[in-house]
């Protein structure tokens, strides 16, 4: 028996009920239009008033697109192959970088690269994600060995299922605020990580120096630079084997892919090790307020041992158990994520293709340490700025992941 083609998607906007039909590529677009470079080397042909695109401008899953940096003049477009391109047209990269495009909402020009479809026959915010989808969907549209890319023949006989215009615009308009949403989201999650960046590099003191040139109001006095070692017990995680101790539940293990800046993330079937192969090692187990450190791989990046990770055990991580007295494991493990000790880390390791940060190595760390208090003021604020990015980490995820869910359902 034949099987029945679908011709509606599996979500619609309330009100819509007619069947979706089948139209050609080709036919949705009134008109096409290549790209072209002008010469870099000749001035008069840049820094003009019409925005250029080349692949790199655009964003693998975005197709809102923001003007590009680069703009050409009237005499690039005379003197290359680039063309002048109607606003509310679609932007395809058919060679390098195939799968991402744009609805641009003004005129613009592009390289090579692209292949425009104006005079649309469709809305082109729908389109445009139908054409992604198809995209994405057929993989096979890519031809060549050393270039990988799409041609304009086969690409424009392509079909897609297109609804009634007034649906066309409702799911167009839908999608493209989750994607403005999730630019929203992005700019923020940005601007919160360059904040934290800064006041890492400023609430330590620079090299030479004996205090920060950011500090919280009421802290004098020099900081003290100390050996990482005056400051904690320090031990490695094991280096054994142990695959033939995995097991489904008993003692977690910590590998150094989980650890993360200031928080660890597991896989959604984190590895436990049998009781009996853990009590062997109970010496190795984690305690509340132990610093982890990765030594292979993203080396220096270190988190602190909470209550959801007691009696862990590590492999091959480095451990510090700091002096209470001297410092807090939070404001280490802050200052232990800074690009000031990654980059001491990354100097002093060695290895083939992989960082390996030893224990000897870690052992030469200096740390600069002011009073207790002063170290809870830093450690508490760095913290609240990573709530902030996790929140916004956390929002941008959902969005993405509800962005992809409506792609699927809200088209055939």
């Amino acid at each position: 028996m034949r099987k029945e083609i679908k011709k509606a998607p599996t979500i619609r906007f309330q009100g819509f009920t007619d069947e979706w039909e089948q139209r050609k590529l080709g036919e949705l677009a009134g008109k096409t239009y290549g790209g072209g470079t002008p010469r870099t080397s000749e001035k008069t042909f840049w820094n003009g008033q019409v925005p250029w695109f080349q692949s790199s401008d655009l964003i693998e899953d975005k197709v809102l697109s923001a003007i590009p940096k680069k703009k050409i003049t009237e005499k690039g477009l005379q003197k290359s192959a680039a063309q002048l391109i109607p606003e509310n047209s679609i932007a395809i990269i058919t060679r390098v970088g195939v799968g991402k495009l744009a609805f641009i909402p003004f005129s613009y020009s592009t390289s090579q690269d692209f292949l425009s479809l104006s005079a649309l026959n469709i809305d082109g915010k729908f389109g445009c994600y139908s054409i992604y989808k198809l995209l994405q969907r057929e993989k096979n549209l890519t031809q060549g060995t050393s270039i990988k890319g799409i041609t304009k023949k086969e690409l424009l006989r392509k079909i897609l299922w297109i609804p009634c215009q007034d649906e066309q615009i409702k799911i167009g308009r839908y999608i493209a605020n989750i994607d403005n949403l999730i630019t929203l989201h992005q700019r923020k999650l940005d601007q919160l990580k360059t904040l934290k960046k800064y006041f890492l590099q400023n609430m330590f003191p620079a090299k030479g120096e004996k205090v920060p040139r950011i500090r919280f109001k009421g802290f004098t006095g020099d900081w003290e630079q100390r050996k990482v070692t005056e400051l904690g017990y320090i031990y490695i995680g094991l280096v054994t084997t142990m695959t033939s101790h995995y097991s489904n539940h008993g003692t977690l293990l910590i590998r150094n892919s989980d650890i993360k800046d200031s928080c660890f993330e597991f896989d959604k079937k984190p590895i436990f090790l049998d009781e009996e192969f853990a009590k062997q090692n109970a010496s190795r187990r984690h305690q509340v307020g132990d610093v982890i450190t990765v030594h292979t791989g993203d080396i220096g990046t270190s988190a602190v041992i909470t209550e959801k990770e007691e009696g862990s055990i590590g492999f091959a991580t480095i451990v510090t158990r700091p002096y209470k007295e001297k410092i807090t494991s939070e404001y280490l493990c802050t200052y232990l994520n800074t690009d000031t000790h990654k980059n001491f880390a990354l100097n002093i390791s060695t290895g083939d293709g992989r960082n390996n940060y030893n224990l000897k190595d870690y052992y030469e760390c200096g740390v600069p340490v002011p009073r207790i208090k002063e170290q809870i003021k830093i450690a508490d604020f760095i913290n609240a700025l990573n709530n902030l990015i996790t929140l916004h980490q956390q929002k941008l995820n959902q969005l993405q992941t509800m962005k992809k869910f409506m792609l699927q359902n809200l088209f055939i």
